[in-house]
């Protein structure tokens, strides 16, 4: 083995070696999306996470494309919350996975009628919403909300807060999270 052969083996092991620490084990997983990325072969299809790509000629470079099709409704049903943690009358702010990666803050309130779930984001301006006496009040503006439908009480906000399934089974309290 000569010292050139040599010097690269040992260069190409360190550059992997800094990329392994800078991105992990994620470098050898295929990327999520795919969208923007170059391709080889005009009209390959690929598949990622139920989601079909396809290679296009796009400004005279061939990259991967979401191909058109129906839009696909993704559902997450979560225990967030023990149900021994929400008294009545109650409200209690948690995270959720999103359907499509992250979390979504919701708001939790236990009423006589059963438990309301309801994005914590206000719908003027997105900023987070918390409970103020007996309305939920945006930190922002001050956008007022009916902590047991959602509806928007005072503005500037006047869309009801976002509203998602919430239900109570073997100790806990569930919510169910859909992508839009």
């Amino acid at each position: 083995m000569s010292f050139n052969s040599s010097r690269r083996a040992f260069f190409s092991a360190t550059a992997a070696s800094l990329a392994w620490l800078f991105v992990g084990d994620r470098a050898s997983a295929a990327p999520a999306n795919l969208a923007g990325t170059p391709c080889k072969v005009k009209g390959r299809e690929r598949t990622v996470d139920g989601v079909t790509f396809v290679c296009r000629n796009a400004k005279g470079k061939l990259i991967w494309r979401r191909k058109p099709g129906e839009a696909t409704t993704k559902v997450v049903t979560v225990r967030v919350l023990e149900s021994s943690a929400l008294k009545l009358g109650g409200t209690k702010v948690v995270d959720a996975p999103a359907p499509n990666g992250g979390t979504v803050g919701v708001v939790l309130t236990r009423t006589s009628a059963g438990i309301t779930a309801l994005r914590v984001n206000c719908t003027h301006q997105g900023f987070p919403v918390g409970r103020v006496g007996a309305v939920l009040e945006c930190e922002l503006h001050g956008s007022q909300f009916n902590p047991e439908t959602g509806a928007a009480i005072n503005g500037p906000a006047v869309r009801p807060l976002t509203r998602y399934d919430a239900s109570e089974t073997n100790g806990g309290i569930y919510v169910t999270v859909t992508s839009a």
